[in-house]
Formats: structure tokens, C-alpha cells, sequence
């Protein structure tokens, strides 16, 4: 094994973080426990900052192509585009650590790299719009439900420093160690592992032993149908589709009708025109779902100009078609879903970049994003009162925007609107073929259901479409990359969890005990450089008093 010490710490982080990710039917998470270990070690003896750009910076030069080659499926330029905007700033923490490792040594510096780590990553994902929002090491555990269940109290971010925090312990074990003999380092590395797992896996025992911790006492069930179209979504968009894009759906629809569910699904864009200012599309919609009495979700692609639309989400149900002609309505008085957040450079530039869009995006229309999340109301077989939430694709990525959609309604004084007792997500995972891509988006939904405590309807034009329940389980899924419908029955849930009532919590606790220990850092320091110039004072008082 003389080799494997001559590669370089980088690579092999590398390798081993890139494995982690969900990209494979077995479970490989658990490298990620590790992965970064051979770098840690490396920057103990690192004496100045180009040193430290050329054992770290390489490794998140590698880690980006390996975790999202699958985007090159949109692009050709993805990978050089990932590259050049994400590995830069997914390698800040790193480069942070330098010159506190620094001013305060190798150890200190690690134990507060699961702080400076998670506190960069949110920072990014809120501000920056370059973000592409994947590349965040917490994605690797999404699937270890035996062990993640608490991001119901800290989010993603929780579960972020957890898991960096893991690495840096076993990196001081073995720092600790070095003139033990291997046997011995590696006892100590996995009882030093088992006591880090030890906590968050009392808490998933907790929750699955008493789930009223985190769900009501008597969950309700609603049944809904999921239409999964199969439509290639690189396919030029004419006109001349549009007839046979709607009467697919319909029929899909009707078939999905059959099993009589509360609630029908259709995925991303499944309507290819404008349909609510489409009057006569619109009032075909309002028969059809007044004809079945049965709610119709669905998403929309809606132009605002020849170069901006708007991707959106509504739900026709069987009351609004009763009342609309009635009350004279028109398609101002509806309430519809704006996706809040999009993919960049896929579907618009970064601000940094829009002087370029005539360049980079020739000839293609770019998104123009909501600003509030919306609960949608309807009624289910027994004529109950339901309440559902909507995302689009992407911003699943995001979860405080998916927080924002759970909690919304929750407040007392808003009034028409209740509290989401379930989640839609509208996708279309198409883009990505039979890659990695669209196991690893699914994986991401499993965290979104488990940091709300909520069931997820995931709808998806190719596939992955099925349920996921509260504790992140997939409970079933419908086959890929065929037409085809199915109806789950999910579990709701009106309780909030504590990180949809604060999802912001957490990392605003990272910036305080960062900024303390900082100063607690910084205040010994000084003392230590008094008391020891206080003795070389006196020594000289006495050789003067002599």
C-alpha cells in the first residue's frame, strides 16, 4: 500500500467525497464521514497560504465535475461552468481555515471549521444567485434516515456541521495518535465515530418510537393521483405539439380519475400554453374538473414577453368552476404559485452576469421569479377542508423557501388560508435522462419531508414520481421514464416543526459562537503576551534596583 501514501491528500478526499454522494442504488453516504480527513492532516504542517492553495484548492477543483456532471446533459459548457463558479466558492471555508489555523493553531482552527463551513454555505445560498445549490457535502447524508431525522429541529444546517465536525474529530484522533500502532489508531477512530453517531441516532430512535413527537395524534390520509407524461423535455417547443401535449395530459388525467383520488398531480410545465389567459383552454379545464369533481394540479409555463415567462402552479377545483361564471371572475382574481427560486444559468443568469444574456443565453427566455409562497384549498372526497403547498422543481434546494411554504397559513390572523398539511412538488427531471441526477434530486426531497415533518407528493415529467412520508422514507414510486399514472395515499400532518418555525436559527447560533470564541481567542492571547513580558519587566526593575 506504499502507493496510496504518495498520492496526494487532495485526491484522495476527492475520490472519497465524490463517492458519497447518492448517485448509486447502494448506500454510500458514510464515506462522506471521512472524506476530507487526508486533507485535514495534510494542512497540520502547511506553513503559508500558497501551500495551503495547493494541497486544498485542487480537491474542490475535482469535486464539482464529480458531483454535478450530470447538468453537461443541458449544457456543454456545464462543467467548465461549474468549475468556474462553484469551486471557488464551495473551497472558501477551507481557505478560511489558514489563517485561523494560524492565529490560533492547527486544533482550534478545526473545531471551528464546523462553524465557519456551515455559516459560509448558508450566507452563499441566501445571497448569491450563482449558487447552483448542490454541491453542499450535507446532500450526501440525505439518504441515512436512521441517523438525519433530527433536521427537524436544526435544518440541513444542523446535519452540515454534524457532519463536518465529524471529520475534523477523527482527524485530531489521529493527530493524537501517531506513534500508536495502526490497530490501535483505528479502535480509537471508531469509538471516536461511534460516540459522534450516538446522539443523532438516539433522537431517530426517539422519533420513530414516539412518532406524536413530530406528527399529530390522529394523522389524516389523502389520496392523490400522480400523471407522469414521460415528455422529452429537450424537444423544440412549436405550436404544432401543444394539441397533443394537452390531450395526453387529459387523457392521462382521466385515467388517473379512475381510482378515485382527492387530488390529481400534473408535473412541471405540463401545460405548454399560457392557460389561464387561454379563455376558451381555460373554461374546457373548469368543465373538465367540474365534470369529475375531482381538484386538478398542474404547472404552467406562462410568457410575459418574446424573452421572460413565468413557471407556475395552480389548482382548478370543482368550487371554482362552480362559482367563476357566477361571480363574474376572471383570471386576475386567481391565486397562482410563482417559482421562487430557478436554476441558474440553466434557466436565467446570475445579476452579476444579465449584460451577457445575448451571449451566453442566444434566443432563449429567462424566468422571472415569485416573491411569496401560497397555500392552495380544496376539498377532498368527504368534502373535507385540505391545504396543500406547491413547489417547482429546483427550489426544493432551497429550504427555507420550502419552510416558507409550510408555514404559510399558520399565522391566526391570516384568514382564507390554512396551514399545509402536505407538500407537491411539481418537477421535471427529464433534463437529466437515466443519469445520477434525478436519484440525487430525490434524495433532496427526502430532507425537505423530514425538515417539515411533512408527505411529499413528487410529481415528475420522467421520473422520480411517488410519496415520501414525514420521516424521509420513499414509500413507493412510480417506473421511470414511462407514461404512466398511479394514486398514493399520504399521511398529513398539521404540526410545525421546530426548523419551519425558525429556519434560520441555527446558523444565526453559528455566527454567535464563531464571534465568541473568536473573542475569547483573542482576549487570552493578549493576556498570555502580557504575563509574559510582566517577568522581563521586573527582571529588569531588579537589575536597575541593584
Amino acid at each position: 500500500m506504499s502507493w496510496l501514501n504518495r498520492l496526494p491528500a487532495w485526491l484522495i478526499s476527492g475520490l472519497l467525497y465524490g463517492l458519497a454522494w447518492p448517485n448509486f442504488a447502494f448506500e454510500t453516504g458514510w464515506l462522506a464521514w471521512f472524506a476530507l480527513v487526508p486533507v485535514l492532516l495534510r494542512l497540520r504542517s502547511v506553513r503559508s497560504f500558497g501551500e495551503h492553495v495547493r494541497v486544498t484548492l485542487p480537491l474542490f477543483v475535482l469535486i464539482p465535475p464529480l458531483v454535478c456532471w450530470w447538468l453537461s446533459y443541458v449544457s456543454i459548457w456545464a462543467i467548465p461552468t461549474v468549475i468556474l463558479t462553484q469551486s471557488l466558492f464551495v473551497w472558501v471555508p477551507i481557505a478560511v481555515h489558514f489563517p485561523l489555523q494560524r492565529h490560533l493553531g492547527w486544533r482550534k482552527a478545526l473545531l471551528l471549521l464546523p462553524l465557519t463551513w456551515t455559516i459560509w454555505e448558508w450566507a452563499w445560498l441566501n445571497i448569491s444567485d450563482v449558487n447552483l445549490a448542490v454541491g453542499n457535502p450535507v446532500y450526501t447524508q440525505a439518504r441515512l434516515l436512521f441517523l438525519n431525522q433530527f433536521v427537524d429541529l436544526t435544518g440541513q444546517w444542523g446535519l452540515l456541521a454534524w457532519l463536518i465536525g465529524m471529520n475534523g474529530l477523527l482527524a485530531l484522533i489521529l493527530d493524537r495518535s501517531p506513534d500508536l500502532s495502526l490497530r490501535s489508531s483505528i479502535r480509537r477512530v471508531i469509538w471516536g465515530g461511534i460516540a459522534w453517531l450516538t446522539v443523532p441516532a438516539l433522537y431517530s430512535i426517539l422519533v420513530f418510537w414516539q412518532p406524536t413527537m413530530v406528527m399529530d395524534l390522529h394523522p389524516g390520509t389523502v389520496r392523490v393521483g400522480l400523471v407522469q407524461t414521460n415528455e422529452d423535455s429537450y424537444a423544440p417547443v412549436k405550436s404544432s405539439n401543444y394539441r397533443e401535449k394537452i390531450q395526453r395530459l387529459i387523457r392521462l388525467g382521466t385515467k388517473a380519475i379512475e381510482k378515485q383520488p382527492d387530488l390529481v398531480v400534473a408535473p412541471e410545465g405540463a401545460f405548454p400554453l399560457p392557460l389561464l389567459r387561454d379563455s376558451s383552454l381555460f373554461a374546457g379545464m373548469r368543465q373538465y374538473v367540474a365534470f369529475y369533481n375531482v381538484p386538478f394540479a398542474t404547472g404552467l409555463m406562462t410568457p410575459v414577453d418574446s424573452t421572460h415567462y413565468y413557471n407556475e402552479a395552480f389548482v382548478f377545483t370543482p368550487e371554482l368552476s362552480r362559482v367563476y361564471t357566477p361571480l363574474h371572475l376572471t383570471p386576475n382574481d386567481l391565486k397562482v404559485y410563482r417559482k421562487q427560486k430557478s436554476l441558474a444559468f440553466g434557466e436565467r443568469l446570475p445579476t452579476l452576469l444579465n449584460w451577457a444574456s445575448k451571449w451566453v443565453r442566444p434566443d432563449k427566455s429567462s424566468i422571472l421569479l415569485g416573491d411569496a409562497p401560497y397555500v392552495f384549498q380544496f376539498h377532498d372526497r368527504k368534502h373535507n377542508p385540505r391545504s396543500v403547498a406547491m413547489a417547482i422543481c429546483w427550489e426544493q434546494l432551497y429550504p427555507s423557501t420550502i419552510a416558507g411554504l409550510v408555514r404559510e397559513g399558520s399565522n391566526p390572523t391570516d384568514t382564507g388560508q390554512g396551514l399545509s398539511e402536505f407538500l407537491v412538488f411539481s418537477m421535471n427531471d427529464g433534463w437529466f435522462f437515466d443519469s445520477p441526477g434525478p436519484r440525487m434530486l430525490l434524495a433532496f426531497t427526502q430532507l425537505r419531508a423530514i425538515e417539515n415533518r411533512r408527505s411529499v407528493a413528487r410529481c415528475s415529467n420522467q421520473g422520480y414520481s411517488g410519496y415520501i412520508n414525514p420521516y424521509g422514507q420513499v414509500v413507493s414510486l412510480l417506473p421511470r421514464q414511462k407514461e404512466v399514472t398511479g394514486t398514493i395515499t399520504l399521511i398529513t400532518n398539521t404540526k410545525l416543526t421546530f426548523f419551519t418555525k425558525y429556519p434560520n436559527w441555527f446558523p444565526v447560533m453559528c455566527c454567535l459562537l464563531l464571534a465568541v470564541s473568536l473573542l475569547r481567542a483573542s482576549t487570552q492571547k493578549t493576556s498570555l503576551t502580557k504575563s509574559v513580558q510582566l517577568p522581563k519587566k521586573r527582571s529588569d526593575a531588579m537589575t536597575l534596583h541593584a
